[in-house]
């Protein structure tokens, strides 16, 4: 049986760190121009407040000069605020821009983590099915082995019975050629033994029968002894 692959790639726990990483590096570009861009503007006014000082230090007024001109310092205040307000107002564009694109940021998160979480419950469900995959082949594994086992055993029992089969037939054989030989000679023995009771039975009758005849004659001669 094949086992599960394993997913060789980084964790998921690693991706999404590694993309919220990135989101939080994204707006740290996107709010460090807007810190350059504050710090800008508040060199500017300190700069100019350090100048405006030393001008009304060295008696420089507010009012037009005697030929009806603007005054100088006016116009280039004036001057600097136009700049300062052109830089506030593309301040203020750009911290809009930097929000919504914050935001865009934080959906696109949301949807990530979302994905992540999904990507997470798959995972789970897939390493599920991947132990309980693997806890069916180990028990199937079991299984053979015991069955293998018992075959094994079974084979064992088998050969004992048949060596044990073949002991018997062969004991047997021996014991049937055994009781052969010796229903043979116990068969020689009686036949002998038979002809020689018939041997002596004749013997015996033959001799009882010249006995018979002996005194049979020793009879008529006492008779004919007495006739004389």
């Amino acid at each position: 049986m094949s086992t599960p692959e394993r997913n060789t790639g980084p964790p998921e726990w690693q991706n999404l760190i590694r993309s919220r990483l990135m989101v939080h590096q994204v707006e740290g570009e996107t709010y460090r121009d807007i810190i350059q861009q504050y710090r800008r503007l508040a060199k500017t006014a300190r700069e100019l407040k350090i100048r405006n000082r030393a001008l009304l230090r060295g008696g420089v007024g507010p009012s037009s000069g005697s030929d009806g001109s603007p005054n100088p310092l006016l116009a280039h205040l004036d001057a600097q605020l136009t700049h300062l307000r052109s830089e506030l107002s593309t301040l203020y564009r750009t911290q809009a821009a930097a929000q919504n694109k914050q935001l865009s940021l934080s959906d696109a998160l949301r949807d990530r983590d979302e994905e992540v979480r999904g990507l997470r419950e798959e995972v789970r469900e897939l390493r599920e099915t991947r132990d309980a995959a693997l806890r069916k082949e180990r028990d199937w594994d079991e299984r053979w082995k015991m069955r293998t086992k018992d075959m094994e055993t079974l084979n064992d029992e088998v050969i004992t019975q048949n060596i044990e089969i073949s002991a018997l037939t062969q004991r047997n054989t021996a014991l049937q050629a055994d009781n052969s030989g010796l229903l043979q000679r116990w068969l020689d023995k009686m036949n002998l033994t038979a002809e020689e009771m018939n041997v002596e039975f004749e013997n015996e009758t033959s001799i009882r029968g010249d006995q018979a005849k002996n005194k049979g004659k020793e009879k008529e001669g006492f008779q004919s002894g007495e006739k004389v």
